[in-house]
């Protein structure tokens, strides 16, 4: 009865498995390579590919002895090897702590049995049995191998079943579906060794280890065994496509040419035609791996730079973290950085890395600029070429990132060329795009955050207003007897003291109290002062005035002090509304700042004091003081216009002064700030004030009129 099943059945049983195996592997390799449990199950399932591909040849080889003897063999090269990659992907894939060595003795047997295979010691004396024409006698490593065969088949499932028992959930149904899938496949292959033994049962059940392949692929869809997820009718098709592409050119072999040598090269050019491809992605990545190494490095320290940005609440150091971080990791030649300022009706230069770069940009970009109308449309990065060419803004084949908000275009960064003059890539646009999103989100958090240090800082300066008139009545009542009672005491208890050493001493100490009664006193007035209502309305004023009246008041001075000064400003200065005599406090303020800056120049070193005078656009006049002293620090900088904060010694100065000039110029509408590039670097002070557009010159003289009449 056996007899009658034809040879073609099991020949087809192997090719059916070779397909079946193949698919299985090469989807889980090519899902993540670089996991071993991918890598060592792959190699595992093809040598059991290995096996039903080669089955196919040895019994579609009757009539060549030769031929079948190499197949037979090359069939068994492969089962060889299919105990220790079996063994060694449980071992991974139960994550059990194992001993290496069980690994390195399973390989090293096997590469020894795998050495005598084409051997007599092997196998020999072949012959017909059953159905089939021709088959080996086993051979002294023959025994060996089947014994090392059936050991790591019962040690791999032993592990399996005790991991059952311990494991629950998803690992439990992996374990419970490859056991099966496996159980099910190892019994049906040690049908192929009856044979060898000259035992009467034939192969029958060869089919049934691709059972296997319907078990481990159900563990892959239904509960993700080694993270893949794998879709049946990729499978499918797969299998569909391969049993087309490569089972047609047999058939037709077969057809017309019969069994012959033809069958060897066609068949390995089917085995190198399967595994091409994923030889192909493998180099590919490999290769990319190596010439993209720096590339992909930068762009993870962008990645990085995007998700912890967040956390940063000052928005000059954001950007300053910014430009820093893409300069140095992407190496390009600059970045600056635009943020909108709505009261500027533009978007204002904020931040360029280096400085060297800033003299390509202009600091105000208009809302109406056609940069402005291309980045709210596209809304993504895009290259210089895509922009074409912007006046004063010089992009260099360079890039241009967008920052947007809940109200739409609110900033956006410029990104000089790399310094390798290398392209963008698609890859380096993906995460710029990354980094635009995450930047609108941190400029609007660093806001938020502003908001509310702003808020807080002025309550406390409220409630400081509220308490500065008692605060200074308690203060100065006892102040003033002290500085009385110092008086008295030089005038009328030293002249007691004969001794003239004791008596210098007292007098010193008189001094020394009166002197400091007299600094305290000072603070107060200061507080006075701050806490009482400025008097007068804002008026239309003439900057020229304001300008001309300081000039002559302080150019004798900076003479005085050795000091070079210069001054520069429009041919025509628009119209403001404001207190003369506040805004020449502004100019007398800084003026004496940076005179007392200049005190500590170098011997031989020039003192040098410069005024501008700027019109920023029809809305705005910029009034800025530089000098070239001792220069304000980092950490002093940020709070230098809040109260009782100085760069002077604290016996030259009670640190109120930029204070009150900023109360002017917040009374004026106006903003004010300091930069400096840190100690001995000097300083610069700005005042920007608004533009009264609304007076022309036939106004202002009636109102001079009125004014002098009054």
């Amino acid at each position: 009865m056996l007899e009658r099943i034809p040879l073609i059945y099991y020949a087809l049983s192997g090719l059916f498995n070779f397909f079946a195996l193949s698919a299985l592997a090469i989807f889980a390799f090519s899902k993540n390579p670089k996991l071993s449990i991918n890598r060592i199950f792959s190699i595992f399932t093809l040598t059991a590919a290995g096996w039903g591909l080669f089955h196919f040849l040895w019994l579609r080889t009757v009539e060549n002895a030769s031929l079948a003897d190499f197949y037979l063999r090359t069939v068994m090269l492969f089962v060889i090897f299919m105990p220790a990659t079996f063994t060694h992907f449980i071992l991974i894939f139960l994550r059990v702590d194992y001993d290496k060595r069980i690994n390195i003795g399973n390989y090293i047997i096997s590469f020894i049995i795998g050495a005598t295979v084409y051997t007599p010691l092997y196998a020999k004396n072949m012959g017909s049995f059953l159905v089939f024409p021709f088959w080996l006698r086993p051979g002294p490593f023959f025994h060996l191998h089947l014994l090392h065969f059936i050991g790591n088949v019962i040690y791999s499932h032993f592990l399996m079943f005790r991991a059952l028992k311990g494991q629950s959930g998803i690992l439990r149904n992996q374990i419970f579906y490859v056991f099966l899938g496996t159980a099910v496949g190892y019994t049906a292959g040690i049908f192929n060794y009856f044979p060898w033994y000259r035992i009467p049962i034939p192969p029958l059940l060869n089919p049934l280890v691709s059972v296997y392949v319907a078990f481990v692929s159900y563990a892959i869809i239904k509960f993700r065994l080694m993270d893949i997820n794998l879709l049946l009718t990729r499978a499918g098709v797969f299998i569909a496509v391969y049993l087309l592409v490569l089972g047609i050119p047999f058939w037709i072999g077969f057809k017309y040419l019969g069994q012959g040598p033809w069958i060897l090269p066609v068949s390995i050019m089917a085995v190198f035609s399967s595994v091409g491809p994923f030889i192909y992605i493998f180099l590919q990545r490999s290769a990319e791996e190596v010439l993209l190494k720096e590339r992909r490095r930068y762009q993870e320290t962008i990645n990085n730079l995007s998700e912890s940005m967040i956390n940063i609440r000052d928005i000059d150091k954001l950007f300053a973290t910014i430009s820093s971080t893409i300069v140095d990791t992407v190496k390009i030649k600059f970045v600056t950085i635009y943020l909108k300022a709505e009261e500027y009706k533009s978007y204002q230069l904020k931040s360029c890395y280096p400085k060297e770069a800033k003299s390509r940009f202009q600091e105000f970009i208009p809302l109406d600029n056609p940069l402005i109308d291309i980045l709210d449309q596209r809304k993504k990065p895009l290259l210089s070429e895509e922009i074409g060419h912007q006046e004063k803004i010089n992009l260099d084949s360079g890039l241009v990132v967008p920052c947007f908000g809940k109200d739409g275009l609110i900033g956006f960064i410029v990104l000089g060329a790399k310094e390798n003059n290398q392209m963008y890539t698609p890859d380096d646009l993906l995460v710029f795009e990354t980094l635009s999103y995450n930047t609108g989100f941190a400029i609007e958090n660093c806001t938020y955050w502003n908001e509310i240090e702003e808020r807080q800082r002025q309550a406390r300066v409220a409630e400081m207003d509220l308490f500065s008139y008692s605060l200074a009545h308690e203060i100065d009542n006892p102040m003033t007897i002290v500085l009385n009672n110092a008086v008295f005491l030089k005038k009328h208890l030293l002249k007691y003291i004969t001794d003239e050493e004791e008596r210098k001493g007292m007098e010193s100490a008189c001094d020394y109290t009166f002197e400091a009664a007299q600094r305290v006193s000072g603070m107060v007035k200061a507080i006075e002062d701050l806490g009482r209502k400025t008097e007068g309305e804002l008026v239309p004023l003439k900057f020229e005035e304001v300008l001309d009246s300081f000039l002559k008041l302080y150019l004798p001075i900076f003479k005085f002090n050795g000091i070079f000064f210069t001054h520069e400003k429009p041919d025509k200065i628009p119209f403001i509304k404001g207190i003369k005599p506040q805004l020449m406090e502004i100019l007398v303020n800084f003026s004496n700042n940076s005179i007392h800056a200049l005190l500590g120049v170098p011997q031989g070193q020039q003192k040098r004091i410069h005024l501008k005078v700027e019109l920023l656009n029809s809305d705005w006049l910029r009034i800025s003081l530089a000098d070239n002293g001792y220069g304000i620090t980092e950490e002093k900088i940020r709070a230098i216009f809040a109260p009782f904060v100085t760069t002077k010694a604290s016996t030259e100065g009670k640190g109120m002064g930029l204070y009150i000039i900023k109360r002017v110029v917040q009374r004026h509408n106006g903003k004010i700030w300091a930069e400096s590039e840190g100690k001995g670097k000097g300083a610069t002070f700005f005042v920007e004030l608004p533009v009264a557009k609304d007076i022309t010159e036939e106004d202002f003289k009636k109102y001079e009129k009125k004014r002098m009449v009054f």
